[in-house]
């Protein structure tokens, strides 16, 4: 799914997830790994930050989905800490479901 459908949809899988009121943004990543499990990491990160920005793009300060956006940015920020973890470990970090061995060491998305 590296095509650019398959980017489209990841950003607007990430924008409903990120715009849900029942924390839905907590599934948001493990989401996206299960369901492209072949994209490289950063791919993950970048799809978050195009879905925060697309948030921002279309609503106004104090909106509420405001709120979404910078979950996403936090997101992004935080499995970018985990990606340089994993290659500062040694371990494979080539495609998304990678992740999935490198959060049974830290288990925050995982847990999340």
């Amino acid at each position: 799914m590296k095509d650019n459908l398959g980017f489209d949809d990841r950003v607007n899988f990430a924008i409903e997830q990120l715009l849900n009121g029942d924390d839905g943004w907590r599934d948001v990543v493990r989401g996206i790994v299960h369901g492209w499990p072949d994209i490289a990491p950063l791919e993950i990160v970048f799809t978050l930050v195009s879905a925060a920005s697309a948030i921002e793009q279309n609503f106004a300060d104090g909106s509420p989905a405001r709120d979404g956006a910078a979950q996403g940015y936090r997101l992004a920020g935080l499995l970018g800490v985990d990606i340089y973890a994993m290659q500062t470990l040694g371990m494979p970090c080539g495609k998304a479901r990678d992740l999935l061995a490198y959060w049974r060491i830290d288990p925050w998305f995982a847990r999340l």
